[in-house]
């Protein structure tokens, strides 16, 4: 059925010692870590991506203090600016109003009066 070549044979050992070399190579890499997790440094150091140790960065905490009066002096100010422009209208922003009144013939017209005079 199936036949065990020579050539077959040195494809398996071929294959085998690259195996075996990637092994090695991965237990070459392993050994030469310096370390594994942070507990494997010293105090005040911690193991980085590189498995070596590295010392923690000293972090200062500075004081950020935002004086937002004249921001809110502004705002304030802008939105004075639109309501008075929104009530008064200014320039080509006004609003046209429509004025126009009835007057009493047109409401008579319109069946407003229902036929009844004022005294």
């Amino acid at each position: 059925m199936f036949r065990f070549r020579k050539a077959d044979g040195g494809l398996s050992i071929v294959l085998a010692i690259i195996v075996i070399l990637v092994f090695l190579g991965w237990l070459v890499n392993l050994g030469q870590r310096e370390c594994s997790s942070n507990e494997s440094c010293g105090k005040g150091y911690y193991c980085g991506s590189d498995f070596s140790c590295h010392e923690m960065p000293t972090i200062e905490k500075t004081v950020v203090q935002n004086n937002l009066i004249v921001p809110s002096i502004i705002i304030g100010i802008a939105i004075i600016i639109a309501a008075f422009v929104m009530k008064n209208g200014l320039g080509f922003l006004r609003v046209k109003r429509n004025n126009y009144k009835h007057s009493e013939e047109e409401h008579h017209s319109h069946g407003e009066g229902h036929g009844l005079k004022a005294p």
